[in-house]
């Protein structure tokens, strides 16, 4: 990648970062009336959503797969209420020096996170190997196809984000097709699109298909208007 391309590919994602720090501070004031806040959100939202196409696009184009051949090491892990990562140790230029590069899954595919040289690599495997081949999570295209047409079933399913030190456990449905998010904390239910979904991933996790019975939240709470469903609550609170 030459430098202009990765000035450019770092500028872009400075500004989706600077969009997701600006989302997480509305969704947490209560300065703003109820209807401005929910146009701000989903405006910045859509924002982010036309931005993922280009990065996405920039990103295939520069980096190598994130399958490499047989002569590569692999390691493949979860962080705790992270998407998983993948690092990648493979010889080039002959076998003279090493590539090392580290991936994330961001629900599309493996995401390129840092690429270094180095050299004097030393390895030690144990003598049997007691841990699965690297493999794939399910792409997000997947997961959100298995909650479309669902709504209608007597338990519905849902994908559920784990909870985290800064949210709570977040609940995804499929409403008429229309996916609804909204987490255990939340006075309301957001409407959300799959490209939203993708950096909600890369902060939260890879989400699990669950039954909507094993949530917290049940049908009552992605089906009342937002707007009115927020209401009652800040009614009932001031009581």
């Amino acid at each position: 990648m030459n430098d202009d391309l990765q000035e450019y590919l770092t500028a872009l994602e400075d500004i989706d970062s600077q969009i997701d720090h600006l989302l997480e501070e509305l969704k947490e004031t209560d300065e703003l009336e109820v209807t401005l806040q929910a146009n701000l959100i989903q405006t910045l939202r859509q924002t982010r959503s036309e931005m993922d196409p280009a990065l996405l696009a920039v990103r295939k184009h520069c980096d190598a797969p994130a399958t490499p051949g047989d002569d590569s090491i692999i390691l493949q892990w979860t962080p705790t209420g992270r998407p998983p990562r993948r690092e990648i140790l493979e010889p080039t230029h002959g076998g003279d020096s090493w590539s090392r590069r580290l991936l994330e899954w961001d629900g599309t595919g493996w995401r390129p996170c840092s690429r270094t040289e180095v050299d004097d690599v030393a390895i030690r495997t144990p003598t049997e190997t007691r841990h699965r081949n690297p493999s794939d999570p399910l792409l997000l295209e997947v997961l959100l196809e298995k909650l479309r047409g669902t709504w209608s079933q007597p338990d519905p399913p849902a994908l559920v984000f784990d909870a985290n030190t800064e949210n709570e456990q977040g609940i995804l449905v499929a409403v008429d097709d229309e996916l609804r998010y909204r987490e255990q904390d939340d006075d309301r239910w957001y409407d959300i699109k799959p490209e939203v979904l993708t950096h909600h991933l890369q902060k939260r996790g890879q989400p699990t298909l669950q039954s909507l019975s094993e949530t917290p939240l049940g049908r009552e709470h992605f089906t009342a208007s937002p707007l009115t469903d927020h209401t009652s609550r800040s009614d009932s609170r001031s009581r």
